[in-house]
């Protein structure tokens, strides 16, 4: 009980919480420019092949390691007295407030190209926002304090997802579209005035080249163990939740699922699900160290993807649907929160930007390249099969993980 207190009494401390806040601003654009913006254009009736080309708004959140040496690298005029990357974060979250100002005053129908450019821009704002906030965490935050600073900052990415899909669907039932966005504004505001708080080490200003900027950071990574085996680890470990994610939905539908049953369980029980695994997940880096915890939320991965197949061999049972749900939300949360914080713990302060950047890229990959695959694999394996391949693809990022772990690697360089 006494160690629990202790972990509970980490998540309270100023420094760390201020991380919820910057969650929050940060989890806050992504579904108002995907899921939430996709709604609102159809229910404008705007045609699917305009709705689809919209997804190419979210291209800056692939890209922003090309510009994130210049948050670790330059100074801003007048702004810089904040601190270099707090001055960053003013300049993006007021450019991410203004953009979305704009795109709450436009008619989709007779303005869909001034949408197009405003979402791209407030994309790129909201990209270059994770930026500054990924690196505040390595560079503010202790060892320990990393840990709980994560699952926070994962928590409050969460709950920002939601208020901005589920809740700003919701309230577009009663006030117009407009309004929503224009009030969903104040999540980035609760944001910015978290950023005041923060306390930025000082840092001198050096010049911007290639070498600093890009070859420096690197140079810096490889100064881990077996640096090419954590590149190759890290673009591994996701695939099995992303392989497994991308067919999610398709497959309770396939399984004899209503969508009321799907919303019920999937979509609302099941994010609240995950945000409680988020701080289970910091609970667990507590207790363990990165490398264990990874290894134990791997292994449940593999029993989740098991789980799935299960509940494509039994059929539309909504009991065990349930089941299924909570013990993958909350395993993912778990594993969220922990993969953050294991990508932070590498990062060197020095180069925090660039360098997280760079990795949660690598993540990416993954997501958007290697899951591209998941609906062949589907369709050509059947879905008891599938999601037995899928479990069986996080095996080789566990042996990665397992000969780290016995070569004694650990984030210290």
């Amino acid at each position: 009980m006494q160690r629990l207190k202790t972990a509970l009494r980490g998540y309270f401390k100023k420094d760390v919480l201020l991380f919820l806040g910057l969650g929050l601003s940060c989890g806050a654009p992504l579904n108002l420019l995907a899921k939430t913006l996709s709604i609102w254009t159809r229910e404008l009736g705007i045609d699917l092949k305009t709705i689809g080309l919209f997804s190419l708004v979210l291209l800056p959140y692939s890209l922003r390691f090309l510009w994130a040496p210049l948050v670790d690298r330059l100074n801003l005029p007048i702004l810089s007295r904040l601190g270099r990357k707090k001055a960053w974060g003013v300049l993006f979250q007021v450019g991410l407030m203004i953009s979305f100002i704009q795109i709450s005053f436009l008619n989709p129908v007779s303005s869909v190209q001034a949408l197009f450019v405003w979402c791209f821009i407030a994309s790129f704002f909201a990209a270059s926002q994770d930026i500054v906030v990924d690196a505040l965490r390595i560079d503010t935050l202790t060892d320990e304090q990393l840990k709980e600073g994560s699952a926070l900052y994962q928590f409050g990415y969460r709950m920002g997802l939601l208020i901005t899909g589920a809740g700003v669907i919701a309230l577009s039932t009663y006030l117009p579209w407009g309004v929503c966005y224009f009030l969903s504004t104040g999540l980035v505001l609760l944001g910015l005035l978290c950023l005041f708080f923060i306390k930025e080490p000082h840092s001198v200003s050096q010049p911007m080249s290639f070498r600093t900027g890009v070859l420096a950071p690197f140079l810096d990574f490889m100064k881990h163990h077996h640096w090419l085996l954590l590149i190759v680890f890290i673009i591994l470990y996701k695939v099995c939740n992303a392989v497994l994610g991308r067919m999610a939905d398709p497959f309770y539908l396939s399984n004899g699922f209503s969508k009321n049953e799907i919303a019920l369980v999937s979509g609302t029980i099941g994010p609240w699900i995950t945000m409680l695994g988020v701080i289970a997940g910091g609970f667990l880096m507590v207790r363990l160290d990165y490398y264990k915890s990874l290894l134990l939320l791997g292994c449940f991965e593999i029993f989740t993807s098991f789980a799935f197949a299960l509940l494509a061999f039994v059929g539309p049972s909504l009991g065990l649907f349930f089941a299924v749900i909570v013990f993958d939300n909350i395993i993912g949360g778990m594993g969220g929160a922990v993969f953050v914080a294991f990508l932070s713990s590498l990062c060197s302060k020095n180069y925090s930007a660039t360098q997280y950047a760079l990795l949660s890229s690598l993540t990416m990959f993954s997501v958007s390249v290697l899951a591209s695959q998941s609906g062949v694999l589907a369709e050509s394996l059947g879905w008891e099969a599938f999601f037995i391949l899928t479990g069986f693809l996080m095996l080789p990022a566990l042996g990665l993980l397992f000969f780290l772990m016995k070569g004694n690697v650990n984030v210290v360089r």
